[in-house]
């Protein structure tokens, strides 16, 4: 009895050690910062400092001074900084407030498997608490980008398809990529980062009614991600202490693969670690849904390039792929009443642009929801599928014409910010300028930046999250 049980007990060890979540484990704790190209350090230095310029242009938002104030409330250790105020809290409370100012905007990076800056507030927040290097925090940027954008691959298709048309939003990667990229700062084993990615993954599980096209967006959609690595940071404490999960939470029984991918998950995808997905992130050069910016730039192109007036406007025809015509045009983006569903409202962008002749943060001052202007322009624009443009393809077009019969058109392959038109990193700095100028001396950023490029240098992170308190 003793030996068939001693070989039951063998086949399930060997079964866990298999598993999706140890192999991303041992993926975490096998890779060190010497290991990383120069140009994978410098890129995940370029999304720390796009997510610090996107936090701090939030600072505004209204869900932040409510996050906060419920913060505040429950009080709790003083591990990391809130960005913006400076106050010191707990890991977690700092994961989920600094995780929503990233997000807020819209404005946030694209690859690691979606918007994976967000992932970025959970991962200084630990290192704080640790006392972490510059290095510590590079590598762990790594591996949650790259792990992340390998649960999208193993669907083969993008992550608004694999994920989204079945009710899911892309978020829920953040189970399997946050506790390894966590795990790694806080010293975990083997074992206690794959029980962290049993217990997060298989209870932080967003649904996509935070983002659809019908629905009106809310302030949840900005803790998509947010509550996933506020989990992901609770997990790996409980495992620390020995408190297990599901190890086998992507291929077992009503594990993620069979209930949230209804199978459609190629595993030799998860664990094929080759390459360097991080390289292929790229960074907004607007605040607005990914397939929205061609057209939107189309529109600032004609009204800046011919010096159009609101008043001169007689209809806008904006052309897109099936799924942003969709996406952003139905009656609860079309009049947006806040900022996530304005930054997701070709109507409203496009009304923007043409009265401002720009498109920035500051489009979402709520006095400009109700602006007669704006309202005006809203009813002068059309949005239709182009069919020449894939579905999710993010090419888009502007069709002007003023009042006195001239017609002008403007179309955008490939929007700046993308495909082998990637922001400079002049252009990040200067997008983050203009955020944080509002609140920031110029010093104060310039420190920032500095501090960024050579974080490498830095022993102590908190040397850099000192500098977001203003």
């Amino acid at each position: 009895m003793t030996l068939q049980r001693d070989l039951a007990w063998q086949e399930l060890e060997l079964a866990y050690r298999a598993s999706v979540a140890h192999q991303f484990a041992r993926y975490a704790l096998g890779l060190d910062f010497e290991m990383l190209p120069a140009n994978v350090v410098h890129q995940a230095k370029r999304c720390l400092l796009d997510a610090l310029g996107c936090a701090i242009g939030a600072y505004d938002a209204p869900g932040r001074v409510m996050c906060e104030t419920v913060l505040q409330e429950l009080g709790g250790k003083e591990e990391a900084t809130l960005f913006g105020s400076g106050k010191k809290s707990t890991v977690l409370n700092v994961t989920l407030l600094n995780s929503f100012l990233v997000r807020f905007l819209d404005f946030n990076d694209v690859g690691g498997g979606a918007h994976n800056s967000d992932s970025i507030p959970g991962i200084l927040a630990i290192a704080e608490r640790e006392k972490s290097s510059g290095r510590d925090v590079l590598t762990s940027i790594v591996i949650s980008y790259e792990l992340g954008a390998r649960v999208t691959e193993a669907t083969g298709k993008s992550w608004g398809e694999s994920l989204g048309i079945k009710g899911w939003t892309p978020d829920i990667r953040g189970g399997l990529n946050m506790p390894p990229a966590l795990g790694k700062l806080m010293n975990l084993s083997e074992d206690q980062i794959a029980n962290a990615i049993g217990i997060c993954a298989s209870h932080s599980l967003p649904l996509g009614i935070l983002d659809t096209n019908y629905e009106e967006n809310t302030m949840s959609k900005n803790l998509r991600f947010g509550f996933v690595a506020h989990s992901a940071v609770l997990a790996c404490l409980m495992a620390q202490q020995g408190f297990t999960g599901p190890e086998r939470i992507v291929e077992g029984e009503n594990g993620l693969r069979q209930v949230v991918f209804q199978d459609n998950l190629v595993l030799d995808r998860l664990t094929d670690f080759s390459g360097w997905r991080i390289l292929q992130t790229r960074h907004k050069y607007l605040p607005a849904n990914i397939s929205s910016i061609a057209h939107i730039l189309a529109t600032l192109a004609i009204v800046n390039e011919y010096d159009l007036k609101p008043e001169q406007i007689a209809s806008v025809r904006i052309k897109a792929g099936l799924k942003e015509s969709q996406h952003t045009t139905y009656a609860a983006k079309k009049y947006p009443r806040n900022a996530e569903s304005a930054d997701h409202s070709a109507f409203y962008a496009n009304a923007i642009a043409i009265k401002e002749r720009a498109y920035s943060p500051d489009a979402f001052d709520p006095k400009k929801f109700t602006d007669p202007v704006v309202l005006d322009l809203i009813e002068k624009i059309t949005v239709e599928p182009d069919p020449s443009i894939p579905e999710r393809g993010r090419a888009g077009s502007s069709e002007i014409t003023t009042t006195d019969g001239r017609k002008f058109e403007k179309h955008i392959d490939v929007p700046h910010g993308f495909g082998n038109d990637p922001l400079t990193d002049q252009e990040l700095e200067d997008k983050f300028g203009k955020m944080a100028t509002k609140y920031m001396r110029d010093e104060q950023i310039k420190k920032i930046f500095d501090t960024v490029w050579h974080i490498e240098t830095v022993n102590d992170v908190n040397q850099l999250t000192a500098l977001m308190a203003f």
